[in-house]
């Protein structure tokens, strides 16, 4: 699989914010709003959005990297992305909250929402968790 992030590396001109985003755990039983670390482009906060999945992503001896993949959800007029990052494989453990009774999934996957004019991720807000519960279980 490709990989289509972008990193940047910690520099003077780098900044670190901590967004809104939600995680659907294998140690959990129900998803979580928690915080995910993302680095800016520049110190004021303006420039694009790199978040760093692997804060919250366990098991990296297991599987050291992280799957991702965008996500656009239409609803009437309203156009709604998000960015979804996962692992998944055999020796991880069994995630109740994303298998169904004909998949299995194993490992975790946190959701974060982009934003409209700034093409990067952004904090999620009202609606947010209910749409990624969607996009998760559909």
């Amino acid at each position: 699989m490709v990989n289509t992030r972008k990193y940047i590396f910690p520099a003077s001109s780098t900044t670190e914010l901590h967004l809104q985003c939600r995680l659907y755990s294998s140690s959990w039983s129900k998803p979580c709003q928690v915080t995910m670390l993302t680095q800016c482009s520049d110190r004021l906060r303006n420039g694009k959005h790199f978040p760093v999945p692997e804060s919250l992503l366990d098991c990296a001896s297991v599987q050291p990297y992280v799957h991702n993949c965008l996500v656009t959800l239409r609803e009437g007029r309203h156009v709604y992305q998000f960015s979804v990052f996962f692992k998944q494989h055999c020796h991880l453990r069994t995630n109740l909250l994303l298998s169904s009774s004909d998949h299995i999934f194993q490992g975790d996957a946190v959701v974060m929402r982009i934003g409209v004019s700034a093409g990067s991720v952004v904090n999620m807000q009202g609606r947010d968790n209910s749409l990624a519960d969607f996009i998760m279980h559909w």
